[in-house]
């Protein structure tokens, strides 16, 4: 029983050294790496089976774990081949509502890789199932939407993710506290490696928060009170939780997290590979 899953870790593990994963680690989306976004949508996607099925080996006789683990990691992918190949006429979020083919393509190609690399032919229900997940992953923001339980989970966890957790972490705390040791604007845009505009925005949540006007007063009150707020609950939960998840991420290891995955636990390479090649 102890290596009913041993093909389903190969397979990870040979899926999580592919290039183009480690393409995704270097991208950043509005100041977090595709990868960590990735985790986050698996940790949610956990969550939301445990909340739903009551535990992941309830959820497990339900749903295809393997297909939404396999899915969440490459549901993104093409985030890292669009700028690979210089194409910038279409973003990731335009490609999925307008060429969904070209997705398709991509993640089955992606599958047909991996058969290749390790003699491992996933049964034809899975995969049609991954490539389902990847394809749907915007839900009503892209052209296919969700038909199956699995790809509806992973859109949730998506969705939430990119509500909550797609933000650069910078609050205006950072920014105000540099003002005060006497560094320009543009100092603190290189030191803390951010647009002007998320500076300009922080700024102004804060003020609005402390109903100041000006970048002057709000210096003011920092240094009169050596904290600020930095946003309403809502930012400030996005900005806590999104700090938390990139120092777990950067700490860990993106793979390595993956590998500790509780999914490991329900998979059976009977049900996930075709026993008849």
């Amino acid at each position: 029983m102890q290596n009913i899953n041993k093909k389903a870790k190969e397979y990870i593990n040979i899926l999580l050294g592919f290039p183009v994963i480690g393409q995704l680690k270097e991208m950043e989306d509005l100041g977090v790496s595709v990868t960590t976004h990735t985790y986050d949508v698996l940790e949610i996607a956990i969550r939301d089976l445990k909340k739903s099925y009551r535990n992941l080996k309830r959820a497990g006789e339900e749903l295809d774990l393997f297909a939404m683990l396999v899915g969440i990691i490459i549901h993104d992918t093409s985030k890292a081949s669009l700028r690979a190949g210089g194409d910038s006429i279409l973003s990731h979020s335009q490609v999925m509502l307008k060429k969904p083919d070209r997705i398709r393509k991509e993640a089955t190609g992606i599958l047909k890789k991996m058969e290749e690399e390790t003699g491992l032919v996933l049964d034809a229900n899975t995969e049609r199932k991954i490539v389902h997940i990847v394809l749907s992953h915007h839900g009503r923001w892209g052209r296919v939407t969700p038909s199956t339980k699995e790809a509806l989970m992973v859109h949730k966890a998506d969705e939430y993710s990119a509500k909550y957790h797609r933000i650069n972490p910078i609050g205006a705390d950072k920014i105000v506290e540099l003002m005060a040791k006497g560094h320009s604007l543009d100092d603190i845009k290189e030191k803390l490696d951010c647009t002007s505009g998320i500076i300009k925005d922080r700024l102004k949540r804060a003020k609005v928060e402390l109903k100041l006007k000006t970048n002057k007063q709000l210096l003011s009150y920092y240094n009169a009170n050596k904290k600020i707020v930095i946003g309403d609950e809502f930012f400030i939960k996005r900005i806590t939780e999104t700090e938390e998840l990139i120092r777990k991420v950067d700490k860990i290891g993106f793979e390595t997290l993956v590998k500790q995955c509780e999914l490991f636990n329900h998979f059976n390479d009977n049900q996930i590979f075709d026993r008849g090649l």
